[in-house]
């Protein structure tokens, strides 16, 4: 487990600017509901992974140069969140309970459990592949 070094404030800044957490928490759970929904595609799965990358890199950028607040801190876990949540659903090939894959429209005759799992790799350096 990585250990995170003391917060330093002497380099940050209060957020003018927090339109931007309110902007990038709807563009989430709108790109959510649209791309994750109920009923998902491997395409709308990949957009919704490459968005998801997209803000986890605009919510660090923020993190980096602002003070921390309860939002910001929200919407960097919702961003994890939604994360495992595509991961997931583009591991599982096929149709299951609630939700339907237009690519895999079928149920396997056995469930499988959908478990991430770290790559060795990623144990190692205590990054998600996401991440790098």
């Amino acid at each position: 487990m990585a250990v995170l070094p003391p917060w330093d404030e002497s380099q940050v800044a209060d957020a003018d600017e927090q339109v931007v957490i309110a902007h990038n928490w709807d563009e989430l759970r709108l790109m959510m509901w649209n791309y994750v929904g109920i009923v998902r595609t491997t395409k709308r799965l990949e957009r919704a992974r490459h968005r998801i990358a997209l803000l986890r890199a605009e919510i660090h950028e923020y993190y980096a140069h602002f003070r921390v607040n309860r939002d910001l801190l929200e919407l960097r876990n919702l961003v994890d969140c939604a994360d495992l949540i595509v991961r997931s659903a583009l591991s599982r090939q096929e149709s299951r309970g609630l939700h339907y894959s237009r690519d895999y429209p079928h149920t396997l005759p056995v469930s499988f459990p959908t478990i991430l799992v770290r790559q060795e790799r990623e144990r190692l350096t205590g990054a998600a592949a996401s991440d790098r």
